[in-house]
């Protein structure tokens, strides 16, 4: 059975299982929970750079998880090394961090790379590190769960709308309580005050919940965001099943984390609520 080694252990987070796990718990721990969620949250947008900079961004999000009675997780990814038209899917396997391997779903993963728009890219897939630093946070809050990883090749509204609805119907045919999680870094190497602006675009098109809303925002330049497909496939997937808004968890740029402030990279958290 293949297994999709880690490529960003050691860089992007520790290596080693026990300095990964209480580095995790740590970013959980100091999550400032001043609002209780009471709606279903049926997924989560999360960031996606290294762990110093944007793991206790990141935590918001994962936290809300741990009362989740999902029993696995569409994770969706940009493609951060090439542009195509479609998804890559890794149809069977597991996906490994120090923490240990994680079951992707076959079921699913299998009938995704039998449609039009889906094929596993392995060049794609394997040196991908957005999709990956998402996982060592779900085993952390999570038991007995599978995967379905999913890398977007696309900013087209249209295609994205398409992957994102041929996921959902294979999760509801397979009557499977998934979560979905969208991975997205935000604007990239401006002072800390412009970043704040651009960024306060982005998260104010994700609060209308409104993927039309969302590409026009990034289309327009008011706002950026890397993982624009990811974020307007997996928009269109949380609808279907059962999201109808969004709710902020989380702002904060590489200047308020672990670094200086003249040129940062913005990261958010957010709830996506039944």
């Amino acid at each position: 059975m293949y297994i999709r080694k880690p490529s960003v252990a050691g860089a992007f987070y520790p290596s080693d299982a026990e300095k990964l796990r209480k580095m995790i718990n740590g970013f959980l721990a100091a999550v400032d929970e001043k609002e209780k969620i009471t709606d279903k949250v049926v997924g989560i947008v999360s960031p996606h750079a290294g762990y110093i900079y944007s793991g206790p961004v990141a935590a918001y999000g994962f936290k809300l998880l741990k009362d989740a009675p999902y029993k696995g997780y569409v994770v969706i990814s940009p493609s951060h090394r090439a542009r195509f038209n479609g998804a890559s899917v890794l149809p069977e396997g597991f996906y490994s961090t120090p923490l240990g391997n994680v079951e992707v779903d076959s079921d699913i993963g299998k009938a995704l790379t039998l449609k039009n728009l889906f094929a596993y890219i392995p060049e794609i897939d394997q040196p991908e590190h957005s999709l990956e630093v998402q996982i060592p946070f779900l085993q952390l809050v999570c038991s007995d769960f599978k995967i379905v990883p999913v890398v977007i090749g696309t900013t087209d509204l249209n295609l994205c709308s398409e992957i994102g609805n041929l996921i959902a119907d294979e999760v509801l045919s397979a009557n499977k309580d998934y979560g979905v999680i969208i991975s997205t870094d935000l604007s990239h190497y401006y002072s800390y005050e412009t970043a704040k602006r651009i960024d306060g675009e982005f998260a104010r098109a994700l609060s209308l919940f409104d993927e039309k809303a969302i590409d026009q925002a990034i289309k327009s330049k008011k706002a950026e965001a890397c993982g624009e497909g990811a974020v307007l496939s997996g928009i269109a997937l949380a609808k279907r099943l059962g999201a109808s808004k969004a709710k902020i968890l989380k702002y904060a740029n590489s200047g308020d984390t672990a670094g200086p402030k003249n040129e940062v990279v913005g990261y958010i958290s957010a709830a996506l609520l039944a």
